[in-house]
């Protein structure tokens, strides 16, 4: 995804909202040692954490955190060749305003890079003994009344009804474009992408402010197959697929 965006040495760069800086590293491996990415995020937690872990990493040195809220950054205008933000617009309250003031620090011809929406997840069978047919798309779902309810509408929320290409160009952004990659793995699962898989599964079956949005009976297949030591353990099977669309929209700002 990132080697789509092409950034290259000499580039300024952004990650806005960089939560554990997974993409600021990517952002920072093409560049060149004079040459580094600003990360803001507002979680002190997080900051304090990404700078221990590149603390003794050689690209550690082309990244500078800041703390700071997509809202107001601390940066001069027309100031970044890509800014870059992952899954963080979304919890904003005003989102118009918020990549407005994203687009205020690229530069004349620069590009502004948002991940959000895609496609969601899914790795099960579409019909399984235990659960019927159906339970990834009762996931599917279940998952889209729970964001509605936590982030849509938030009493301060400031309605946006539009779609994320339309948000770039109010926001002032031309040749406006997305492009969707697909990842997907197969059984034998590392450990890194079983421990993923299974903690969403978890969430939905213990996490109680979750109980309302799933059936009972849902629930109740979701613990037995996330129990090692049940027959209906989901990673005894062997007929698994893993598929997620990760879209990236991206706009130019005119020169």
């Amino acid at each position: 995804m990132v080697r789509w965006l092409s950034p290259v040495p000499g580039n300024r760069i952004l990650d806005a909202g960089c939560g554990t800086a997974g993409f600021t590293q990517l952002l920072a491996e093409p560049l060149g040692d004079d040459d580094h990415v600003d990360a803001a995020d507002t979680s002190e937690h997080l900051l304090e954490f990404n700078r221990s872990r590149f603390a003794d990493d050689p690209i550690g040195k082309r990244i500078q955190f800041h703390e700071a809220p997509i809202q107001d950054l601390p940066f001069e205008d027309e100031t970044f060749d890509l800014v870059w933000t992952s899954l963080a617009l979304h919890h904003l309250a005003d989102r118009l305003s918020g990549v407005r003031e994203l687009v205020r620090v690229v530069t004349p011809g620069g590009r502004l890079a948002i991940r959000e929406g895609g496609i969601g997840a899914r790795f099960m069978p579409t019909t399984m003994e235990l659960t019927g047919t159906g339970l990834n798309e009762r996931l599917s779902a279940a998952m889209e009344r729970w964001f509605a309810s936590h982030v849509h509408f938030e009493g301060d929320a400031v309605p946006y009804p539009y779609g994320w290409t339309q948000l770039l160009r109010d926001a002032g952004m031309a040749d406006v474009t997305a492009r969707t990659f697909i990842h997907e793995f197969l059984p034998p699962f590392s450990d890194e992408q079983q421990q993923f898989l299974i903690g969403g599964l978890t969430r939905w079956a213990t996490d109680e402010s979750r109980e309302g949005y799933l059936s009972e009976k849902d629930r109740s297949a979701l613990k037995r197959l996330i129990d090692p030591d049940d027959t209906e353990y989901v990673f005894d099977r062997p007929d698994l697929h893993f598929i997620q669309g990760i879209t990236i929209y991206v706009g130019q700002k005119p020169s």
